[in-house]
C-alpha cells in the first residue's frame, strides 16, 4: 500500500476510533440549524463507514480532505477505505458537542469510549468532512 493510502486509512481509522456522533435537530421554522446539519453530516459519515458504504463515505469528504491527505481521486479513496475497513469492527458513537463558526464546524464525540473531533467545512450548502482526529 502506498504512503498516501496508508495516510488516508490512518487518518480515517483514528477518527473512527475517536469520534462519535448522534443525530438531533434543533431546528426552527426555517429548517434544521447549522449545528443539526453538522451533526447529521458527521453521523452520516460514520454510519457509511460502519455499513461499509465506502463510495458514500468518500462523497462526504471535502476537497480539502483530499488535498491535505494527497488522495488523488474518489476511486483511490474508496480503495483505501476498502483495504482498511472491510474487516474492521463497527463503532459505537455518541456526540458530545457541536460548534459552528462561519463555514466550519467542529463535532466532538466519543467513539467506543474514546474522545475525538471531526472538522467539517461547508461546501455547496452542506457540510463535508475536512479532518478527523483526537481532541
Amino acid at each position: 500500500m502506498t504512503r498516501n493510502r496508508w495516510l488516508l486509512v490512518s487518518v480515517v481509522f483514528m477518527g473512527l476510533t475517536l469520534a462519535t456522533l448522534g443525530f438531533a435537530f434543533h431546528g426552527s421554522a426555517h429548517g434544521p440549524s447549522r449545528e443539526a446539519l453538522a451533526r447529521s453530516t458527521a453521523r452520516e459519515f460514520f454510519q457509511a463507514i460502519n455499513a461499509r458504504r465506502f463510495e458514500k463515505t468518500c462523497e462526504l469528504m471535502s476537497a480539502g480532505f483530499y488535498r491535505e491527505n494527497h488522495v488523488p481521486n474518489k476511486a483511490r479513496c474508496i480503495l483505501a477505505l476498502r483495504a482498511g475497513f472491510t474487516w474492521a469492527p463497527s463503532f459505537r458513537f455518541r456526540i458530545t458537542s457541536v460548534r459552528v463558526d462561519g463555514d466550519r464546524a467542529t463535532v466532538r464525540a466519543l467513539a467506543n469510549g474514546a474522545p475525538g473531533a471531526i472538522q467539517l467545512v461547508e461546501d455547496a450548502g452542506r457540510f463535508k468532512v475536512l479532518s478527523v482526529g483526537s481532541s
